[in-house]
């Protein structure tokens, strides 16, 4: 039980500190109509992974647009996204990935901590040819916004190379041609109220089977006398999603599911001062005796005041309310001197269950949950660019009238007894956390220091109602009790349930950190500390009676290299009342080499080592027995973007791992194992056929090198293509995905198939629909084979 204990324990632990870590190899640029691909490598932790979204903004702009990342294949530890071209607005962007883990947490890349930078993208020299054919004929430097920005073109000289219909119009970094006049061989486009600023301009177009443009014409637009309209601009998606399921033996294939779809829009817009957001998500799945799967979301920012209304994750300190969904209302009012800080809402929807308990004459058994309802507020003194500090308070509660009491309350007179016994199916708790915290930030020289205090209490079952102050004087053994905790219940119901009932130093939670920049040199060192009997509902990740060291440091020189290690010491028993103390230290040290128009080179290093040590204070019934576990894992490999190569620019990614584990329960060795991984990918994209394919091919092999001796192989194979019809109006797509297991016990293969189409009927709307197909084959146990067919629809308009 020892070693399932610890093996839990250790598992725990790796995910709460390094729950994942990924490797990207950042484009840094973009180009005019072009979208930009990124590509995400799971380097650790790959098994935690539940999915990875993309969050992306104009560099100046307040809300973030997000987008799907998509895993290559099944297993793959490749990743992909695309930041659509219609978001790029000739100015730098930046963006980051969120990593949502299967314990409900999520880590962001790069780290949002106020001091680490994002990753970034900043416009790049056009693809393609230049030609002088292309006349500016308004050869204006500067105009008024009064005047308006007029673009007048000539393309004489090209009139007879070039089709018109494939001319686009470019103008601050945005597709303009359904706007501009084109009259052989002239091109107008005019904006009668321009925003101040530099406006650049271009146009492209198809010579033959080649890409020409123009240069970049750049106009300085002056601020006009006149007062102009205050602009409303709108941004965002609606979509359409729906997946149809068919299981040849629904019995024995995992993971059914049942047919489902959705919609949400993502709406941004902003109007002078204010930007508003709405967020909605519908599903089939939403079940109304089920925690919620639908989100609505909407919000309004202006100078001084943020208030979202719907669901929300709000984020006041990290032992408080931290990254948990709450659907209510949030609203933060902040200035140079402070701010305050409020949500209230609900965090646990309402849901009741019966089950038939069996060998009881058809007893059915009731249970649910109760409605939880969430309040928090927060209040912070100073600038959050210089010193400032903060006092939280939150609390959780489950609503016990939320329920009917034939849901948790359960009566019975024993069998051969006269008295009446009651116990409780479901319990409703009460949680309340206080914490303090403090930060000093000095941005001129990139250093932030803080630390964050919280005290905790938790009730386990508020049922039976606040004790009587004569009750608690009895308990503490005292004459009188000058409080009547009766009198506090809306606050908190105080009764014999509290774990512990005293507050303690095992109610408490703190941490400290040093975050800082210098020399491009990222730095960042944190400890903290929880208690045995700390909790917080509001928290999305805890760890009780654990202390924690973690230290990492990341140098990026001249952005071409990107050197990063770590060290993590985690243990728990601080209270010291276990017979045994389990510890874990976890090492690391990854790298990038990456050059424009060069190869980059990568590789990483992970060493892991767990076990328990005794605690003489503290005599156990079982004898203690050591256990010790190792694991080293290291991986390299090198890109390339190989643009060189006539009629088939390349994106090529090879990386290789291997790795060591064993453990030991009392110096005898229990497990000792390795592996071996090669990882190849290859994406291409021709520029004499509109035609794209991607390749990847992953060999791997594990020993159990302990009698007996067991050896396993892994094969995975993926290949997919697209083309393109109609200047990329449709665009067919086919991939396939084999994977073989081979072991003594018997041969096991996956395949996948699937066959799909993508359109773009009309301006900025995608038509996606695919047919995939599913096998599973054993060569041992053949009723365990299966199949499956999956239709999949995704409608996605732009705007």
């Amino acid at each position: 039980m020892k070693k399932l204990l610890l093996l839990l324990l250790i598992s725990i632990l790796s995910v709460y500190m390094f729950g994942i870590s990924i490797q990207h190899a950042s484009p840094l640029s973009y180009g005019f109509g072009e979208d930009v691909k990124l590509m995400v490598e799971v380097i650790e932790g790959l098994e935690n992974v539940s999915s990875i979204k993309l969050y992306y903004r104009n560099a100046g702009d307040i809300p973030w647009m997000s987008g799907i990342v998509t895993q290559e294949s099944p297993g793959s530890v490749y990743y992909w996204a695309t930041i659509p071209a219609k978001f790029f607005a000739d100015i730098k962007m930046e963006y980051y990935f969120e990593v949502q883990l299967l314990d409900g947490s999520a880590e962001n890349f790069p780290p949002l901590d106020g001091i680490t930078p994002k990753y970034s993208l900043i416009p790049k020299v056009l693809e393609g040819e230049l030609s002088d054919g292309f006349v500016l004929l308004t050869e204006e430097e500067s105009v008024s916004a009064n005047e308006g920005y007029l673009l007048a073109v000539s393309f004489f000289a090209l009139e007879e190379d070039i089709d018109p219909a494939s001319i686009e119009v470019w103008v601050g970094g945005r597709d303009v041609t359904y706007a501009a006049k084109i009259a052989v061989p002239t091109i107008l486009y005019r904006e009668e109220n321009p925003s101040p600023g530099i406006k650049k301009a271009v146009i492209k177009a198809k010579q033959g089977t080649k890409t020409i443009h123009s240069n970049i014409w750049l106009t300085e637009i002056l601020p006009g006398t006149k007062k102009r309209a205050i602009p409303f601009t709108v941004r965002g998606s609606v979509n359409f999603a729906s997946n149809v399921y068919d299981y040849s033996k629904p019995d024995v294939t995992p993971g059914v599911s049942d047919n489902d779809a959705a919609s949400w829009a993502d709406v941004y817009g902003t109007y002078g001062i204010a930007n508003v957001q709405t967020n909605l998500y519908v599903s089939s799945l939403e079940k109304t005796n089920q925690q919620p799967v639908n989100r609505y979301t909407f919000g309004v920012q202006i100078p001084m005041l943020d208030i979202f209304a719907g669901d929300y994750s709000p984020s006041l300190s990290q032992f408080t309310l931290y990254n948990k969904n709450i659907r209510g209302l949030y609203a933060r009012f902040y200035g140079k001197v402070g701010s305050i800080t409020w949500a209230h809402g609900q965090s646990v929807r309402k849901t009741t269950n019966e089950a038939v308990i069996p060998n009881d004459s058809g007893r059915i058994l009731k249970s649910g949950t109760f409605k939880q309802e969430a309040i928090a507020a927060k209040i912070s003194l100073g600038n959050e660019s210089g010193f400032s500090m903060g006092l939280t308070a939150s609390r959780h509660r489950d609503i016990v009238s939320s329920l009917d009491s034939l849901y948790y309350k359960v009566t019975y007179t024993p069998a051969g007894e006269d008295s009446v016994t009651t116990y409780y199916s479901t319990m409703a708790k009460d949680n309340a956390v206080i914490s303090y915290d403090i930060k000093l930030n000095m941005p001129k020289q990139n250093i932030i220091i803080g630390a964050e205090v919280a005290g905790s209490m938790l009730n386990k079952n508020t049922i039976p109602g606040a004790i009587d102050k004569d009750t608690i004087a009895e308990y503490l053994g005292k004459d009188d009790f000058p409080i009547d905790p009766g009198d506090y219940s809306n606050l908190f119901v105080i009764n014999k349930n509290m774990e512990p009932f005293m507050p303690s130093r095992a109610n408490v939670a703190w941490t400290a950190y040093f975050r800082a920049l210098i020399l491009s040199n990222l730095i960042n060192i944190q400890y903290s500390e929880t208690g045995s009997a700390f909790n917080a509902l509001g928290a999305s990740y805890q760890l009780n009676d654990s202390r924690v060291l973690s230290f990492t440091d990341q140098l990026n020189i001249a952005r071409y290299w990107v050197f990063s290690g770590g060290y993590n010491l985690t243990s728990d028993n601080v209270m010291g009342h276990k017979s045994e103390t389990n510890t874990y230290n976890s090492w690391y040290v990854q790298s990038m080499l990456r050059i424009d128009k060069f190869p980059y080179f990568k590789a990483a290093y992970f060493n892991n080592v767990g076990e328990n040590k005794d605690n003489p204070d503290i005599i156990s019934a079982n004898p203690f027995q050591h256990y010790l576990r190792n694991s080293k894992n290291i991986s390299f490999g090198l890109g390339y973007n190989i643009s060189q190569i006539p009629y088939v620019p390349t994106q090529l990614d090879i990386s290789y791992r291997m790795g060591y584990d064993d453990s030991q329960l009392s110096d005898v060795y229990q497990t000792d194992n390795e592996s071996n991984g090669l990882n190849f990918t290859m994406s291409n994209k021709y520029t004499s056929l509109p035609l794209t394919t991607q390749f990847s091919m992953s060999m791997g092999d594990q020993k159990q090198k302990l009698a007996p001796i067991v050896e396993n192989d892994n094969k995975n194979f993926f290949f997919g293509a697209g083309y393109s019809f109609w200047d990329d109006k449709i665009k067919p797509f086919v991939n396939y995905r084999i994977v073989g297991f081979s072991s003594p016990n018997g041969d096991q293969n996956y395949g996948y198939f699937t066959l799909g189409v993508e359109a773009y009927p009309i301006r900025d709307m995608v038509i996606c629909t695919n047919l995939g197909f599913q096998s599973y084959s054993n060569s041992v146990n053949s009723n365990a084979e299966y199949g499956s067919t999956t239709w999949r629809v995704l409608l996605t308009q732009r705007f």
